[in-house]
């Protein structure tokens, strides 16, 4: 059995899964079957001679624009326009955005990935990070019900990111630099510092 390029790799997980919307949105464009296989074939060639496919954030999104591309091209050679193709050509534009199966399932695992790895945290960060990040309370509503300086705690929130961004990049999951950042004094805009 061949080895299995990158490219192929996620040509399989990424586009073929859609195959049955590509060929219905080129039925839609051709009003022809064959003429809709043949489009969604030349677009899985266009695609698999990109340099940038790795780069393609919503694939799905992006085969879809190639056949609206193409049919249109395909219209212009023809020289013969119809007008009705190019008015729901545009209504294609307003497909489906929810999650497919697959991207259900993938979060779901991320998601226990994440609950395991703030299980790991030490008890203390793993609170402040919890009431902070998830239970949405302020540096200071937390240190108050914590009874614990503001500085203590804030050492501490930023300790909790900073051992949970590693668990999770360990794990394969990247956090976004807004999401991992250490918190700099995060207080209410109309809050005094007691002292």
């Amino acid at each position: 059995m061949p080895k299995l390029r990158p490219i192929d790799r996620w040509f399989i997980d990424e586009v073929l899964p859609h195959e049955r919307r590509y060929i219905a949105a080129a039925r839609v464009l051709t009003d022809n079957e064959d003429e809709a296989r043949d489009l969604v074939q030349e677009a899985y060639v266009k695609l698999l001679s990109l340099d940038g496919w790795a780069a393609i954030e919503s694939p799905p999104g992006y085969v879809l624009r190639m056949l609206r591309n193409l049919a249109i091209e395909h219209l212009r050679r023809a020289k013969i326009v119809s007008f009705r193709r190019l008015t729901e050509a545009d209504a294609q534009t307003l497909w489906d955005e929810s999650p497919d199966q697959f991207r259900v399932m993938a979060a779901r695992e991320q998601l226990k990935k994440v609950i395991h790895a703030l299980e790991q945290l030490p008890e203390r960060c793993r609170v402040v990070v919890l009431r902070r990040r998830l239970g949405d309370e302020t540096p200071t509503e937390i240190a108050r019900a914590t009874g614990e300086s503001l500085s203590t705690l804030e050492k501490r929130l930023a300790r909790g990111m900073q051992l949970l961004t590693q668990a999770l990049a360990f794990q394969g999951i990247t956090v976004r630099a807004s999401e991992s950042g250490t918190p700099s004094n995060e207080h209410e805009p109309n809050e005094r510092k007691s002292t």
